[in-house]
């Protein structure tokens, strides 16, 4: 046995070996269309992205230098983008020279090009060392040149950067230095972020962020350490990580739906009220768990009598999933996209009244009284506003990436409740924490909704299970699984739609067996949501949605599938294991039973969305896109139960198979945790960065010192079909300060009139030829504006543009963002009297 057991570990060892080996070795074999293993972690440092005009080319005894200073540790590269006013020649044998200095003058890096090889608009990247101590200190860039270099840099007219200069330097002996208005460069700086500084933002991450995170823990977990001290709970889920799971589950789902009934009888929450709720409910908590112990009885708050090492993984695991998502987030004030600034938007209406959004509709902030929407999440950090007064920028960020880490934990528990395994459980933990594309990504669109919800998915599929093929002491938790669903409902009803067909499965494959307590299941579901579904069908128009959809609503989702890893996983699971799994069915091995009911689930789902492509029609209000990122979920939950399989019968074999197998999973399983590893820090998209640093302290200014009655002109996008975003900070003035704005958060859609309005007010701004003209701003006061707002990203509207506007005036500018106030005379002809 000792032996046996040394040489799986050597077995391990070796695979380790193996893959750091390869990696060393520059991954030879890996195919270009995969992503690599590991590769330099970067991320943008500063960013200038503005440009409307183009240097002198830096020729002779000519140059031009830009002074910069790092904001982060480990600064790695510089990205320019090249100008020329003509295409290269053949003969062309100018050269354009970079050069990379320190405070101190110690050049770092300078490479020459010869100019026939570049091109007009082209991005140049220049790589140098890693400068390990970059952050708050100055650099400067030589752009230089040969007598005949034709190639330059775009720039942009106004100065934008704090701690930022240019400059155009001539030789003692020359007198006609070229003049130029460009006061910033088009760059962009990234740095790398090594090791030592990842572990350092890591504790800063969690000291910053530790009462949010234990508080939310807190709220989250107490509804659910109370229901499973009913009997019989406490003895049916033994695994004590199991039971933290669905302890999760039941608070996330139970919490809304608290909001929700009390809202129907006209209560308000406060922050005292639910202090009281919180304080006393964990006293009862705990003063039920004491009692239990003396009398014998097994306390879901006892977890230590049926510990195990796979337990311990999982923690592990779970704290590493922490730590690399809130490093993702790490240099981020505000989540991303256009979903965020909506949950922020919502929010805030409901920590303002206490109440569910469709009592009161979205006043004051914005002219709408209907809400056809879901609001399962809001009443969550709508909570924790009023428990912690927390901004809800910052809060929405923390709690979501705290709930995309706790996702592993409830994976654990519907993979523990599907097969009564830890091991199943414990892979299918592993896979949705690291190497798996979804739900990491969630966190880009800041789709926080779908997120909570599929954080309920696993646990109300592991209880239909079990409530319908488990032993009969299962029958009891109908009424817990009738929670879960009305929870996911009120949480994300698109996701519940996907639900339902497992059920239907399980019902069928049980041959209608316990039927009645699905029944039950649903009779109790539907009187919970009686009010709600009556609300919402008077509240939405389904047929208008469904006739409105973007041509490739229905298309799939192609760039999901190639992102990451996830075909290894995919090809494992469909190509190789499913039809293994068919010929074990047909020799009667019940283990088969749980994944293929999970293959045929993600398949008839696929199924029916896929009308399109097969000629039939397809599910409403729903498509391929939307389902496809919770595919993660049977995926996991499928290699999860065949992996528990595969496990138990490896350890059964000769101990030359057992070690070659031992070696094939530690090769995969070490190249899957490494690039899992890097995939969770890199995971946020930068196109969706809204909101720069620099937007910050605009926003705040702007909160300070605007008159309430303000209406903000901000840059937007056509977002998605009719409906325009906020395409910089401009889109969080709604939800964060109340006043208008010209495009508030998508919601508006929900009013026809504002609809109207917005449509029609970006139509006609976006054919704005020139922003330098009073007209403009004449055009800007007749449609209600007082004040404008440009974000670092911007769009439409131009600052330096503005800048030379008589009928403007510029009342904050800082790192790229401007606030202007519109004059209220009207006599501007040529800016002078």
């Amino acid at each position: 046995m000792v032996s046996s057991r040394w040489l799986n570990w050597l077995a391990v060892l070796l695979g380790v070996t193996l893959v750091l080996l390869w990696d060393w070795q520059g991954e030879w074999l890996r195919p270009s269309s995969f992503i690599p293993m590991t590769s330099p972690i970067l991320a943008e440092d500063v960013v200038q992205g503005r440009l409307n005009a183009v240097l002198p080319a830096p020729a002779g005894d000519v140059q031009l230098t830009y002074r910069f200073t790092a904001q982060h540790n480990g600064l790695r590269e510089l990205e320019l983008l090249l100008a020329r006013s003509e295409d290269p020649t053949a003969d062309e044998d100018g050269r354009f020279t970079l050069t990379l200095s320190d405070a101190q003058g110690n050049e770092l890096i300078s490479q020459t090009l010869p100019t026939r090889q570049l091109r007009h608009n082209q991005s140049y990247v220049l790589r140098f060392p890693v400068q390990a101590y970059s952050a708050g200190r100055p650099y400067q860039l030589t752009l230089s040149g040969s007598s005949d270099n034709r190639v330059t840099v775009w720039g942009y007219t106004v100065d934008l950067l704090e701690g930022t200069e240019l400059a155009l330097t001539a030789g003692p002996l020359r007198n006609d230095v070229p003049e130029t208005a460009v006061q910033e460069l088009r760059f962009t700086s990234r740095y790398q972020l090594t090791w030592p500084d990842a572990l350092r933002q890591t504790s800063q991450l969690l000291w910053q962020n530790g009462a949010l995170l234990l508080l939310a823990l807190l709220f989250l977990l107490l509804p659910g350490a109370l229901l499973l001290q009913i009997r019989p709970f406490p003895t049916l889920i033994t695994d004590p990580l199991a039971k933290l799971g669905v302890m999760l589950a039941l608070g996330t789902a139970v919490w809304p739906t608290i909001w929700y009934l009390f809202s129907l009888i006209g209560g308000h929450f406060t922050g005292w009220l639910l202090w009281v709720l919180v304080a006393s409910g964990w006293l009862l908590a705990i003063y039920r768990h004491l009692t239990m112990s003396s009398s014998h009885t097994p306390s879901p708050l006892h977890p230590f009598k049926t510990w195990h090492k796979d337990h311990t993984l999982l923690l592990l695991l779970l704290f590493l999933g922490l730590a690399l998502r809130l490093l993702a987030v790490r240099d981020l004030a505000f989540p991303p996209w256009v979903d965020s600034v909506r949950h922020g938007l919502i929010t805030a209406v409901m920590s303002q009244s206490g109440q569910t959004i469709t009592q009161t509709g979205y006043e004051p902030f914005l002219p709408v009284d209907r809400f056809p929407y879901h609001f399962g999440f809001h009443a969550i950090s709508s909570s924790l506003v009023l428990l912690g007064g927390w901004q809800i920028p910052r809060l929405l960020l923390v709690v979501g990436q705290l709930l995309n880490a706790l996702l592993p934990l409830t994976v654990y528990a519907g993979g523990w409740l599907l097969t009564r395994q830890r091991r199943a459980g414990l892979i299918t933990a592993f896979l949705v924490a690291l190497p798996l594309f979804f739900p990491a990504y969630y966190a880009t669109w800041g789709r926080y909704t779908q997120l909570t919800a599929m954080l309920l998915m696993p646990v109300l599929l592991g209880l239909t299970w079990r409530l319908v093929r488990g032993a009969n002491r299962w029958r009891t938790t109908w009424w817990l699984l009738a929670l879960l669903a009305v929870g996911l409902f009120l949480v994300h009803f698109r996701v519940f739609v996907f639900y339902l067909p497992f059920a239907g499965l399980v019902w069928l494959m049980s041959k209608g067996r316990n039927g009645r307590y699905l029944w039950a299941t649903t009779g109790l579901s539907l009187l919970i949501l009686l009010p709600q579904l009556v609300y919402l069908f008077q509240n939405s128009n389904p047929g208008a949605a469904v006739a409105a959809r973007q041509p490739d609503y229905t298309a799939f989702p192609t760039a999901y599938y190639t992102a990451g890893w996830d075909r290894l996983f995919i090809w494992l699971a469909g190509g190789l294991l499913l039809p293994v799994l068919v010929i074990w069915l047909w020799r009667r091995r019940r283990w088969t039973a749980v994944p293929l009911l999970l293959a045929l689930w993600a398949g008839l789902v696929l199924l029916l969305l896929s009308g399109n492509y097969l000629g039939f029609p397809a599910l409403p209000l729903v498509n391929l896109n939307s389902y496809y990122i919770t595919t993660f979920l049977p995926l996991a939950l499928f290699l999860g139960s065949v992996g528990a399989v595969f496990w138990r019968w490896l350890r059964r074999q000769e101990s030359v198979l057992q070690f070659s197998g031992i070696l094939l999973l530690a090769v995969g399983g070490t190249a899957v945790t490494l690039f899992g590893v890097q995939q969770q820090i890199t995971i946020i998209n930068e196109q969706t960065l809204l909101v720069q640093p620099g937007d910050v302290a605009a926003l705040a200014w702007l909160d300070e010192n605007l008159p309430t009655d303000a209406t903000v002109a901000v840059n937007s996008w056509l977002w998605l079909l009719n409906t325009w975003s906020g395409s910089d900070g401009g889109a969080w003035i709604v939800p964060l300060t109340g006043r208008q704005t010209s495009t508030p958060p998508a919601d508006y859609i929900y009013n026809r009139e504002l609809a109207d309005f917005v449509l029609a007010f970006n139509e006609a701004a976006t054919a704005v030829p020139n922003w330098r003209t009073p007209e403009a701003a004449a055009w800007l006061r007749e449609q209600g504006m007082t004040h404008i707002f440009i974000g670092v990203r911007g769009d439409m509207m131009d600052p330096a543009e503005l800048l030379q506007n008589p009928a403007v005036e510029l009342i904050y500018g800082r790192n790229g963002a401007f606030i202007f106030e519109l004059k209220v005379s009207t006599d501007f002809t040529d800016g002078t009297d």
